[in-house]
């Protein structure tokens, strides 16, 4: 093979990136053989600083990958894949950060990242009995991660994806003619961030996710520690701060996922129940629920398993969260997982490989111990070699929770007396297991198309369809009425015992506030119109709209009334009430906002929006021409103009308001855009008006983006090609053209036995915006084996075609169209909707944030407090 010198490849810095690489890896492969003697041999110290040593390495290691990474990003280096994929020259500067967790090695990167900075904290905050334990676990997960990022063969499995991996040497374009050139880089531009990644929140919303993430880790590593010293209570006092951390940020970073989706998705909200916000809110409802047992255990004792359960299923969660996103299973079942990169195996071995840990480490009999592992192993090995995986991850599973429920009900601590009905550990407990239920729920909706792959053909035969977002939304609010009644009275509850007369005279007022204020709120937004003809199912959404926003306005206002009655407006104390009040208004906020979404644009326009196709309707689609001024909602709208800036087409839209003296006053100014990239394709970025009661939500459906410019009368755009077969559709500005049939003079025999004239009509049907119907006949003219072009005008609708080529091995022919400059009247179509209240539920993002702080700070201050 010819040998080729390329110029202007910077080699040195992936070189650099790949040993950064291999030194994690082994460096934390280390930590974890060096931290295990080390739990061992407690008296002997020689493991100890061997295990820091490396994992220190590890951390420096870690850190020089994402520097390298950040640097090539930055000097748009494209010679490397990663960073052609994800970058182009016209990237402004604050999304470079975006381009690096873009991508699938970029975010792993992210997440080691994280953990190496939380790994670094924790080695030097912990206890010196729980250091071993808990720090060989954590370089464990670490090994993994690092696995992630080596992109190495063994045979025909890669394991991992490198990010520093040669543009050329990617399979996808090592084979392409344009990599075979020395001086390739010269013209070489990169392929450009995803369009929907390109707004300020996914600056900040990854990162912050993601550390939510590597969050859940330390809660984590610290029940694996208690099943390995067999102490399961002492643990949790250190883990409780951090597991109200990672409850915090974790959450925060799904909000600020709820914020972006609101402001740059096009769907018309901020929640849609897709299985990537899914896996990310499971893992913080069940850490939710570990938070509050270990509550438990820390006032009165008890509830060790469930601690254990819940701390280890939110890693857990995170992990098989990892697995649906990353392994390319979800298909498009979301638009935010990515694609396979061949890591699927690697992922299931990632996941399945800490729950042999806890099952190992929760066996306390050795024989059945040292089985299990023999038993594990030997089924890898035949899955690997003779197949029949499904079967055996099965029985797996089955062994293992076997084995589980069999320690648990043998060796697990168990509580000596039944709480009290009226205790507060009761109701916290109940609690937890309903936020552990719902996860369920959810996980197992969202899992559709994992069992899809498992069982289709085998158990079922057809392809089981996953759940719309009113499924989601009635099967999740009977546990959200719990959770908010929940939380409005077990603060009430003493632990151990309650006097039953006391707790009612606590609640009574409150209750009494949420009826009167809720039921004069819910009957004139829900039950004022006739709903006679409704369905069951609407009768019942209505009711459970109502008991919830009731049960809302319940837990605000027994929150309210604790701070203010029992802890006597204490701050410092009140952490869990401003938290709990802040969850309490993000629901109430969420069940206004989407149930009482209104669409206000309604097509007032004469134009017939539903010729341009069938996801167009007068409902919800209004047809804005320029300069016209149209009714929308309780205002009028005019559409002023775009404006392009870069790869951005914004479209200005004045809302005007009478007066009372019927003038109108213009009342603001919104400019939704669309970007317009050339290789990712267009994306609809939508624009919204900010009212303290309501928002004014917009977005563009249809529009022009080309540029006007002043040119002759009959002058034509540059024609567009079409390849197309019968009845397919080509769009133009104006009209909708369908290929309706195909005539011809001759038949193929007549041709070849004559040196006739052949001439092919294609028969195409014109509708334009207004739903007329014109015709025309471009004519395929062939004589002596040459085509003779032939021009056909459609005069009223200012088009010319050109039916120049027939493809028969193909069965499709080629027309080339052309419009005429400023053919018609510039227009967009826009979709607007009004979300009422939607405030409440920022509103409480703030507050139930700045109340998890406050808990979080307390917290520490106490436990300083009592070790001095």
């Amino acid at each position: 093979m010819k040998n080729i010198n390329y110029i202007g490849e910077h080699l040195l810095i992936g070189n650099i990136g790949h040993a950064f690489i291999v030194l994690s890896l082994v460096a934390a492969l280390v930590s974890v053989v060096s931290y295990y003697f080390y739990s061992k041999e407690q008296l002997t110290s020689d493991w100890k600083k061997i295990a820091n040593y490396s994992f220190t390495i590890h951390s420096i290691s870690v850190i020089g990958i994402a520097a390298t990474l950040f640097f090539m990003l930055f000097n748009h280096y494209y010679e490397y894949s990663y960073v052609w994929q994800h970058s182009n020259n016209e990237m402004p500067l604050e999304y470079i950060m975006s381009c690096f967790w873009e991508g699938q090695e970029g975010s792993f990167l992210l997440w080691s990242f994280w953990n190496v900075v939380l790994g670094n904290i924790l080695r030097k905050t912990i206890d010196a009995k729980w250091e071993a334990p808990t720090m060989a676990i954590f370089a464990l997960v670490q090994v993994f991660l690092a696995s992630m990022l080596l992109g190495i063969y063994f045979g025909d499995y890669k394991l991992g994806s490198n990010p520093f991996i040669l543009l050329r040497e990617n399979p996808q374009f090592a084979d392409m003619p344009f990599v075979q050139m020395e001086n390739y880089l010269e013209k070489l531009d990169g392929r450009g961030l995803n369009p929907l990644l390109m707004n300020y929140w996914m600056t900040i919303h990854p990162p912050t996710l993601f550390l939510g993430f590597s969050s859940t880790l330390i809660p984590f590593v610290y029940a694996i520690a208690g099943l390995w010293k067999r102490d399961f209570t002492t643990w949790q006092k250190p883990a409780l701060t951090w597991t109200f951390f990672s409850i915090m940020i974790l959450g925060t970073g799904i909000l600020m996922g709820g914020a972006w989706a609101y402001e740059a998705l096009s769907f018309g909200g901020f929640w849609a129940w897709d299985p990537v916000e899914n896996s990310s809110l499971v893992p913080w409802l069940v850490m939710v629920g570990a938070g509050h047992v270990m509550i438990i255990n820390k006032n009165k004792g008890g509830s060790l398993f469930m601690t254990h359960l819940l701390a280890i299923a939110s890693f857990l969660l995170v992990l098989y969260s990892t697995f649906l996103t990353r392994s390319g299973i979800l298909g498009k079942n979301s638009v935010h997982a990515f694609t396979d990169l061949g890591m699927q195996g690697q992922l299931v071995i990632y996941v399945l490989t800490f729950i042999l840990i806890c099952v190992i480490l929760l066996i306390h009999d050795k024989l059945i111990r040292i089985s299990y592992i023999i038993v594990s192993l030997l089924m890898l090995f035949f899955g690997i070699t003779f197949g029949h995986k499904v079967a055996l991850l099965l029985g797996w599973m089955l062994i293992s929770l076997v084995l589980t429920i069999y320690s648990y009900m043998k060796f697990f601590p168990k509580e000596e007396e039944e709480e009290s009905l009226y205790s507060r550990e009761f109701w916290m407990f109940v609690g937890s297991l309903v936020f552990l239920l719902s996860a369920l729920v959810i996980t197992y909706f969202t899992s559709i198309p994992v069992m899809n792959k498992l069982f289709q053909g085998w158990l079922y035969e057809s392809e089981k369809a996953g759940i719309k977002v009113a499924d989601y939304n009635m099967w999740q609010t009977p546990f959200a009425i719990i959770a908010l009644l929940l939380v409005a009275i077990t603060q009430y509850f003493k632990y151990k015992k309650t006097d039953p007369k006391q707790f009612l005279k606590h609640i009574t007022l409150s209750g009494i506030l949420a009826v009167v204020f809720g039921a004069s709120a819910v009957i004139p937004l829900y039950f004022l119109k006739d709903y006679s003809s409704s369905s069951t199912t609407e009768k019942w959404n209505l009711i459970s709209y109502a008991l919830l926003f009731i049960s809302a306005l319940f837990a605000v206002f027994c929150n309210l009334g604790y701070w203010m009655r029992i802890l006597k407006g204490n701050v410092r104390h009140a952490g869990a009430s401003i938290a709990h009040i802040g969850f309490a208004l993000i629901l109430l906020g969420a069940l206004v906002s989407t149930s009482k979404k209104q669409t206000i644009s309604q097509n007032t326009s004469q134009k017939n929006v539903a010729s341009l196709g069938d996801n167009f309707s007068a409902k919800k689609s209004l047809v804005l021409t320029k300069g016209d001024t149209l009714p929308m909602g309780n205002y009028l709208v005019t559409y002023t103009g775009k404006e392009r800036k870069g790869i951005d087409v914004f479209f200005h839209m004045d809302y005007f308001k009478k007066d009372k003296d019927g003038k109108l006053v213009k009342a603001f100014h919104l400019s939704p855009m669309v970007q317009d990239n050339p290789r990712m394709g267009q994306a609809s970025n939508p624009d919204t008006k900010h009212f303290i009661g309501s928002d004014i939500y917009t977005h563009i459906t249809y529009a022009d983006l080309s540029d006007n410019k002043e040119v002759k009368a009959d002058a034509y755009k540059e024609p567009t090609n079409f390849v197309g077969h019968m009845r397919d559709t080509i769009f133009a500005d104006n009209a909708i053209i369908l290929i309706d049939s195909i005539t011809t003079n001759l038949t193929e025999e007549q041709y070849s036995q004559n040196d006739s004239l052949l001439v092919v009509t294609a028969v195409l049907k014109a509708t334009d915006i207004n739903g007329n119907i014109y015709r025309a006949a471009p004519k395929y003219i062939l004589k002596n084996n040459m085509v003779l072009p032939d021009e056909f005008e459609l005069n009223e609708l200012g088009l010319k075609f050109i039916f120049w080529k027939i493809n028969p091995n193909e069965g499709s022919i080629e027309i080339q169209m052309s419009e005429k400059v400023n053919n018609t009247k510039e227009f967009v179509v826009l979709e607007a909707y009004m979300f009422p209240f939607i405030n409440v539920l920022w509103l409480g993002c703030l507050v139930m944030i700045i109340g998890t702080i406050i808990a979080i700070i307390e917290r520490r201050r106490v436990n300083k407090l009592k070790a001095q």
